[in-house]
């Protein structure tokens, strides 16, 4: 999976989350990259949501920004909104032309993630060399928009080549607007072109994955998404930068099968895997590192791809429900952060 759940205990979550909101707001001490997003205009006749998500890909933690975007606003009125609402919460932002906006200081380890709740707009977002995009259709869309025309779905890239963009209606989809199959259709049109842009299109189910080669993207690399359905469920976004290595876990369920996929700096590094039930420490003098585990058990090996994503999948015991694990990835002289599941 691209993106990782957070899976701290809610008490937990709400003090990491505060101390990660902290840090966002002192970003400019660290390595930062501009965000950038430009909006077109919505179409709610009523009040609606958007969601701006914050979440550093080394530690997890994350932050929302709610904005409500009021009835009949134009492009303009929205985005002012939406920055007015970002400063609000202590983020620097820029307003750029009519309809665009710019956060110069958000941390180049972050993933900024962008959700539509019945705005039914078309929204753009670029950085310099992100490491990956993602564009989702999530649940079932309503197939006409309210004034009972067939809907129309889209998304694309943007890289230093130009904009890539495709639409399908509902029509073209037989109304059959379930998000797997409204992205599918979508994938099909973009994925053959992707490379001439510097990407590569991954089908995922309810959403596409974007890896940008950075040859292609010294200047700007992005996703764009939107329908005009008033149903929620579309979203975009980018993962700015990866830490050295970035774990998760997926399907952490008791007899089926755990996926444990590791973004690395160095594609085609060797990756190790490893778990264990308590956390201390234990050094690995073949890799030169300590792990933050106690006897940790290791899982096996895998080597990262052209893109930096090693994946590692294993059976997890039909009686271990209810076990809390934590696991950690380690190439040479580096380690991801730890990542603590529950099995279900």
């Amino acid at each position: 999976m691209l993106y990782v759940k957070e899976t701290h205990e809610p008490v937990r979550k709400a003090m990491l989350a505060f101390l990660f909101a902290i840090g966002l707001t002192t970003a400019a001490l660290a390595e930062t990259k501009p965000v950038n997003m430009a909006f077109s205009d919505p179409g709610n006749s009523v009040d609606a949501q958007v969601t701006i998500q914050f979440q550093d890909t080394a530690t997890m933690l994350y932050r929302y920004v709610d904005v409500t975007i009021p009835a009949n606003s134009n492009a303009q009125q929205k985005r002012d909104a939406i920055a007015g609402k970002l400063r609000e919460n202590g983020f620097t932002v820029n307003n750029v032309g009519e309809n665009g906006l710019t956060m110069p200081f958000i941390d180049s380890k972050t993933r900024v993630y962008f959700y539509n709740y019945g705005t039914m707009e078309h929204d753009v977002m670029t950085c310099a060399a992100p490491a990956a995009g993602a564009v989702q259709f999530t649940g079932f869309f309503d197939p006409f928009t309210p004034d009972r025309q067939p809907a129309i779905f889209t998304a694309g890239i943007v890289t230093d080549v130009g904009e890539l963009t495709a639409s399908v209606s509902a029509q073209e989809l037989n109304f059959q607007t379930d998000g797997p199959i409204i992205c599918q259709a979508l994938f099909q049109r973009l994925a053959p072109r992707a490379p001439q842009y510097g990407a590569q299109i991954n089908y995922a189910g309810d959403r596409l994955e974007v890896y940008f080669d950075p040859a292609y993207t010294v200047n700007q690399g992005g996703v764009n998404w939107g329908t005009t359905s008033p149903s929620e469920g579309c979203g975009g976004g980018l993962i700015l930068g990866y830490p050295e290595l970035a774990l998760s876990v997926d399907g952490l369920v008791a007899g089926g099968r755990v996926t444990l996929t590791c973004h690395d700096d160095r594609p085609t590094e060797e990756v190790s895997f490893y778990y264990s039930l308590s956390l201390g420490e234990t050094y690995i003098p073949g890799l030169n590192v300590t792990l933050d585990l106690r006897n940790p058990v290791f899982m096996g090996r895998a080597r990262a791809d052209g893109n930096g994503v090693a994946t590692l999948v294993r059976t997890v015991p039909r009686n271990a429900r209810g076990v809390t694990v934590h696991f950690q990835a380690a190439a040479f002289e580096k380690l991801s952060p730890v990542v603590t599941e529950r099995v279900r």
